[in-house]
């Protein structure tokens, strides 16, 4: 088996692979499979390389799987020789709960689970909107308040060990125009001039919204602020024709945000565990 760049004319089917390729596997010039090398460093000094890999289901259960693994793990460690890091550099794979087949791949390559991602919906019903704790407010958003969310993450979430990567603000100003543009889904919560707690919601596609933002600063917790600005942002979103609800939080999260979620009428509809390995 041999691994080459991907040409354009290659024809992989990036989305029966669940990522865009940057390598094809073949065999004796047929095509196996495909695979991409992701990299970053996140906010708490790890290195990581994300290797993403996919078999054609015809030739699953032959050893490709583990040659393509392998093989990508060498290209890790070569990247990492010519660009070194402080931090702890580790390989990452991704899979799907129940997809016993990477599991068990990734397992006998000794990779453990990190952390969990899970998927939480809730079918907006109306709900009726909670009190904000007393000397607070909310304001309408707009992008004068692009750099107090920012920062405000920043604060909260910098410090996170599980899989946190702190962009810059010129980063997040780009996110914010391309994957939550719409101001009318944000809800945010004021004490006088500073951010207490935000909710961000965007429109994935037409009734449904993700949540990719939610925060509440440490003086503002355990008084209800994030449960209320959920309510008002639900609100929102209904105002704007959304009925469901989905939001990715960590099974992990130290500040156990899947029970509060599931207090609102969340629930859990996928989990997607995340592996690594030492390099």
């Amino acid at each position: 088996m041999d691994l080459r760049a991907l040409a354009v004319t290659d024809g992989v089917d990036a989305v029966r692979a669940g990522f865009t390729p940057e390598f094809v596997a073949l065999d004796n010039d047929q095509l196996i499979g495909c695979t991409a090398l992701r990299w970053w460093d996140e906010s708490d000094g790890t290195r990581l390389y994300l290797l993403l890999g996919w078999v054609e289901p015809v030739f699953r259960g032959r050893g490709y799987g583990r040659q393509i693994l392998a093989w990508q793990e060498a290209q890790a460690r070569e990247h990492l020789a010519a660009n070194p890091t402080d931090g702890t550099a580790l390989y990452g794979g991704n899979t799907r709960e129940h997809d016993p087949s990477v599991e068990a791949l990734l397992r006998a390559a000794g990779y453990q689970v990190a952390f969990t991602r899970v998927h939480l919906t809730l079918d907006l019903d109306g709900a009726p909107l909670t009190d904000l704790p007393p000397g607070l407010e909310l304001r309408a958003a707009s992008t004068d308040h692009h750099r107090a969310v920012f920062e405000a993450n920043a604060e909260v979430f910098s410090d996170r060990t599980l899989g946190y990567v702190q962009d810059t603000f010129e980063e997040f100003e780009r996110e914010a125009a391309d994957d939550f543009p719409d101001h009318e889904l944000w809800t945010l919560a004021y004490d006088g001039d500073q951010l207490a707690g935000w909710v961000i919601s965007t429109e994935e596609e037409e009734g449904l919204a993700d949540t990719p933002w939610v925060g509440v600063r440490p003086a503002y917790r355990r008084q209800g602020l994030a449960s209320a600005l959920l309510r008002a942002n639900h609100a929102q979103l209904l105002d704007h024709g959304i009925t469901t609800s989905g939001i990715w939080t960590l099974a992990e999260n130290p500040t156990g945000s899947v029970a509060p979620y599931e207090s609102l009428g969340y629930h859990e509809d996928a989990r997607q565990p995340r592996y690594r390995k030492p390099v």
